[in-house]
């Protein structure tokens, strides 16, 4: 049972699985830990990971990266404004007003949503991991991480991403709680319950956003304090503002703009990337060098650290504003601060560290791994919800991060109102229970409280309408009980509705006393009587609860469809795959055997054969490059066939005789010791003078028969030339050989006869009134008793 889990980034993604040792990071099938996020489509399939980001500067419009944060997002969202530029293809509007990805793909125009991109990224995802595993073992259970302030629809998206890849998402967790998870689980040092909890920041900046978190650890426990996030700070975001400065320089320099060229505007957005990270490492200027950037011009530029530092000043300010928003947000001082760890690829910038350490009075520490925190994480989630792994104990305890409202309406006897059901920081999972009074069907509207806080254009979590309320007997209202929950993967829902009968109780007859009443008190107050009787003159009543139905109204996706179309693209690359196979098998045959047909099996094919078999490799390479660039999968299938119709027999004559002798020689050991055997026993020898004369009749003839044959074998063979089939085949002297081992083997490891063992007189059985009597050590005899 595979316990996987999902780092899907912004630039790259990383995929965490769980093992009896530890946490493992999966390789993908270019040997590299990070998969590229990338979706490309092409005129026959699909490609994924490092092959689509490979060729995403010769398919540019029809390759996705940075497709993250447009998921469940509308086209005028302003952050998806912002993600858009940084996408290769074409961005539309759908009449809905949500994005659409429009790519050729199969040489038609197709029109694919963020969450059919990442459906379709996750199943390359999923292939890496079937692929690095046995091959056999199907991932279904996954853990994926979503930034912390992913709304409610944002994690809907996902999940319904992930069913499209046909993975069952155990739980979509905060990255930043991965994070704190994949650092506390495996401390032994951390303090009991009863003690002082120690208090971690992590901080975490990623490509496209920046998170960072307070988390208190306990022995076996962890609580999220809280979280807070910059999506305009990153490393596309600093790549963004070194690509800015180049343009301009380029601008002045060279004269050419690569602001009217989507296709430089990615090149020199790739290569300011490369420039930051050596930047990370270097004090000294780095170059940037682009040959043939735009009008056939070859562009270079240098920019060293200082320079930097000041061009992104507005970005770092952010970061450490952010950093102090937290400790406000959390009332938790520097000082209360065990310590703060750093994670994500642009922590590795110095200011940040910098920044840090003056915010904190401490040097922040690097002990987790800067790129694999968050899968990691994931995949131990994975593990701790998976029942196939036992995981120490460790309870989690999630941070809400965004205060939500409900509100209903006033029908059915009820008044209209709101109530903040959770707010920031609350714990989760959690659930509510909320009573209402009514007597007809009445609505729920759940939304988030303040608007403008959130980083979505969606307020509004969903509508449910509770059905079947009806009045009580004399008309009155009843008594509805409705749970909310915010559940594992941070989704809002009702998740029940219960409506309270009153119904008699019908009266049981009176039972005959069948016990005597004891110290009956006879002075009882004359009030207290008359109560009692009023009391029990009463019908008595009890609450029936009643499940009532809920019609839910959220958004969703159609993920049935989502998959329909993932199955067809997948039986497309499939093919598409086969028919490369099939291709690569044809070349690949042909340079095999022209090396082979001028090295070692020269001395098996006649000059003529050699001739004609090598004008059709030669032919059959021509074909490959002109008519056959591009067949069926048959076509070339039947190809490679006629290629082997000619190529096999001169392997195979190679083969035989390259086996051949050791298969001989093999014979001849075993005829050789056989007869050594028969002459020990002719000449008296002890080892099988067991054996009957009539079995040994039957080895020597076996010998001299399988010899005869065995010399007449290699006689013809010397005779015949390489070039020809040969005379007798490896698997026919095998066959001999097993043969006449069959027979004389058993009879040459016939075991002796054991020796007569001397009879021995019985002893007669212990008379038991004549057997000691057994001693309890302190010379008293006594008896046993057994209760």
């Amino acid at each position: 049972m595979s316990v996987i889990g999902f780092d899907i980034g912004n630039l790259n993604s990383y995929i965490g699985v769980a093992r009896q040792g530890g946490i493992d990071v999966i390789a993908n099938d270019y040997s590299l830990r990070e998969t590229p996020t990338c979706v490309s489509f092409g005129s026959k399939c699909r490609s994924m990971g490092v092959s689509a980001r490979q060729q995403v500067n010769t398919n540019f419009l029809s390759t996705i990266i940075n497709f993250k944060h447009l998921l469940a997002r509308k086209f005028n969202d302003p952050i998806a404004q912002k993600f858009i530029p940084f996408v290769p293809c074409r961005v539309v509007e759908l009449p809905d007003g949500e994005i659409g990805c429009k790519v050729n793909y199969l040489d038609t125009e197709h029109i694919f949503t963020p969450e059919q991109v990442l459906g379709a990224f996750l199943t390359k995802m999923k292939t890496t991991v079937e692929a690095s595993l046995d091959g056999k073992t199907k991932v279904y259970d996954a853990v994926l991480a979503v930034p912390s302030y992913f709304t409610d629809v944002q994690r809907r998206a996902v999940l319904a991403a992930a069913q499209t890849a046909q993975l069952n998402p155990l739980r979509v967790i905060n990255e930043s709680t991965a994070i704190a998870l994949a650092y506390g689980i495996y401390k032994q040092d951390l303090p009991l319950e009863t003690e002082p909890a120690r208090i971690v920041a992590f901080l975490d900046v990623g490509h496209s956003c920046t998170q960072a978190s307070l988390a208190a650890f306990n022995k076996g426990k962890l609580q999220m304090l809280g979280t807070t996030y910059d999506h305009d700070v990153g490393g596309l975001w600093f790549d963004a503002m070194i690509r800015e400065h180049f343009r301009k320089e380029f601008l002045e320099k060279y004269k050419v703009d690569a602001a009217k060229n989507p296709r430089a505007m990615l090149r020199l957005l790739d290569e300011s990337e490369k420039v930051k990270k050596q930047m990370s490492a270097n004090a000294t200027p780095i170059p940037l060098n682009i040959e043939c950037f735009l009008d056939d011009k070859d562009v270079s530029g240098r920019m060293q650290r200082q320079e930097f530092e000041a061009l992104c000043g507005p970005l770092f300010d952010r970061i450490q504003k952010l950093l102090q928003r937290l400790l406000e947000e959390t009332k938790i001082k520097p000082n209360e601060i065990d310590s703060i760890e750093i994670v994500g690829g642009s922590s590795r910038i110095p200011l940040i560290r910098k920044i840090v350490n003056d915010i904190f009075g401490q040097e922040p520490k690097t002990t987790m791994n800067q790129d694999e925190a968050v899968c990691r994480g994931s995949a131990m989630q994975c593990a701790i919800l998976s029942p196939s792994f036992r995981v120490r104990d460790f309870s989690m305890k999630d941070s809400q991060p965004f205060r939500i409202r409900l509100t209903w309406d006033g029908v059915g006897g009820g008044d209209g109102g709101e109530s903040d059901v959770f707010v920031e920081r609350d714990e989760f999972p959690f659930s509510k229970m909320l009573t209402f009074y009514r007597n007809e069907p009445f609505r729920l509207d759940a939304g988030y409280a303040f608007p403008n806080t959130i980083p979505h254009t969606t307020r509004q979590l969903g509508s449910w309408k509770i059905l079947g309320v009806t009045p009580s007997g004399n008309g009155e209202t009843r008594k509805i009980k409705i749970k909310v929950r915010v559940d594992p993967n941070g989704i809002f829902s009702v998740r029940s509705a219960t409506m309270y009968d009153n119904q008699p109780v019908p009266e049981e007859p009176p039972k005959e006393e069948q016990t005597m009443e004891v110290d009956r008190k006879e002075n009882e107050g004359k009030d207290a009587s008359q109560s009692q009787n009023a009391e029990e003159s009463k019908p008595k009543v009890k609450l029936v609860p009643i499940e009532l139905q809920i019609e839910e109204l959220v958004p969703t996706y159609n993920v049935q469809h989502f998959i329909e179309k993932e199955e067809e693209m997948k039986r497309v690359d499939l093919d598409e795959k086969a028919k490369a196979d099939a291709k690569n098998a044809v070349e690949e045959y042909v340079y095999e055997m022209r090396n082979k047909l001028s090295d070692s099996l020269t001395d098996y094919v006649t000059p003529k054969d050699a001739e004609v078999f090598g004008s059709f490799l030669q032919s059959t390479e021509d074909w490959l490059y002109e008519d056959g660039e591009d067949a069926e999968r048959k076509v070339y299938e039947d190809r490679l066939a006629e290629l082997r119709q000619f190529g096999e027999p001169i392997i195979e004559r190679y083969r035989e005789a390259e086996q051949r002798q050791p298969a001989f020689d093999q014979f001849d050991q075993s005829i050789f010791r056989a007869r050594k055997a028969y002459e020990e026993y002719t000449h008296g020898g002890p080892a099988h003078a067991h054996i009957e004369s009539k079995d040994m009749e039957k080895v020597i003839n076996a010998i001299e028969e399988k010899k005869l044959w065995l010399d007449d074998a290699r006689s013809r063979t010397d005779k015949r030339s390489k070039t020809e089939a040969p005379v007798v085949f490896v698997v026919e002297i095998q066959q001999q050989r097993q043969a006449f081992e069959s027979i004389v083997l058993p009879i040459l490891n016939k075991p002796k006869p054991q020796p007569k063992k001397e009879e021995t007189k019985e002893a007669p059985p212990p008379n038991p009134e004549k057997m000691p009597e057994a001693s309890n050590g302190t010379g008293d005899n006594k008896e046993m008793e057994v209760d």
